[in-house]
């Protein structure tokens, strides 16, 4: 008899696109599982094409969720729907609860979660390898003999015309190859600087290469910043959906990038990939899965100082970024070109 599994990840985009592998896997082991996932709001897109993917519970624990009546919502929703099992790789305290509360009978968690006890399975969380591995530990408990590790992500028609057309506006052909960087992050210290991005992205496009830049809303000044006057440079921040970020990656021959979303959403299509490491470092799990990849870091007592990074460098001196030299990263792109 199949299952019917509830996977809760309402953290970031890169961590909901990490928890894919666990989808596959259980698919790969049980063809007639019933699967939701549970994510805010933002990352719903990220399953929404997903055909292994029963049902989406958005989750807007930071708005209109927020507070008592919408914990209560939430745990009415799981409910309804009869879940046996809720693996959960997010390891807030509110998720624990939430998990306990809905009274699926398994709930398979981590060690080292806030409120483990709450979880009737408690998975150790091992270190220095892929974030990918460790969230596919949480399915030990159903003793699976088939273990999918690849990420995989789907876009519509719809996104496919919308970057085509980008392409044609911007004459952009099948025969250019094309280069996208993201410069930006959530966290101000996991952000290269932007006059070294801007750098590199006018050197590859004086190469002949185009450049494309991503980024959201909140991205649009240090994306105008890195593309300048130069109009062989396209600049998308703010202007794209998730899955046309899916396209579009999937379409290019290099990505460049912080150690952020897009990095993973290149791993799910074997994109060439550059990761500019800062605060964090590759031994935390979150690098690049893609074949020809290539990690930019410098070596310093203070990394990494923290697991996400920080507003400001507490040394003052934020050496991690500004140490790592456009040359280096132009020479690595080049390489992988």
């Amino acid at each position: 008899m199949s299952g019917r599994y509830l996977i809760i990840q309402t953290a970031f985009l890169g961590d909901a696109i990490l928890t894919e592998p666990i989808i596959e896997t259980i698919k790969a082991n049980q063809k007639d599982a019933f699967i939701g996932v549970i994510v805010i709001p933002a990352n719903v897109e990220v399953f929404s094409l997903n055909p292994k993917v029963d049902v989406i519970i958005p989750y807007d624990k930071h708005g209109e969720d927020n507070g008592i009546v919408g914990f209560a919502k939430i745990i009415k929703t799981i409910k309804e729907y009869r879940f046996d099992s809720i693996i959960s790789p997010h390891r807030s305290f509110r998720t624990a609860v939430i998990s306990f509360l809905s009274g699926v009978k398994k709930r398979i968690g981590f060690k080292d979660a806030e409120a483990s006890f709450l979880y009737t399975h408690r998975i150790k969380r091992p270190k220095n390898i892929h974030e990918v591995d460790k969230n596919l530990r949480l399915l030990e408990p159903f003793n699976f003999n088939n273990i999918v590790r690849e990420i995989r992500l789907y876009w519509s028609e719809e996104n496919k015309r919308f970057i085509e057309g980008i392409f044609e506006a911007n004459d952009i052909s099948s025969t250019d190859k094309v280069v996208v960087i993201s410069p930006s992050s959530v966290w101000p210290t996991k952000r290269w600087p932007k006059e070294y991005f801007k750098e590199t992205a006018e050197e590859l496009s004086k190469k002949g290469y185009r450049v494309i830049l991503i980024g959201t809303e909140k991205d649009k000044e240090i994306c105008s910043f890195v593309k300048g006057e130069n109009k062989r440079i396209v600049d998308l921040a703010g202007k794209t959906r998730i899955k046309d970020l899916f396209y579009l990656i999937a379409w290019a021959k290099l990505l460049i990038s912080n150690d952020s979303a897009p990095v993973h959403i290149a791993s799910a299509f074997n994109t060439p990939t550059i990761e500019i490491y800062g605060p964090t470092v590759p031994e935390f799990g979150f690098y690049p899965l893609s074949e020809k990849h290539k990690i930019v870091q410098v070596d310093l007592p203070c990394r990494p100082c923290g697991k996400h990074g920080s507003v400001s460098c507490s040394q003052k001196h934020f050496k991690c970024m500004r140490d790592i030299k456009p040359e280096t990263v132009i020479n690595a792109a080049l390489e992988l070109l």
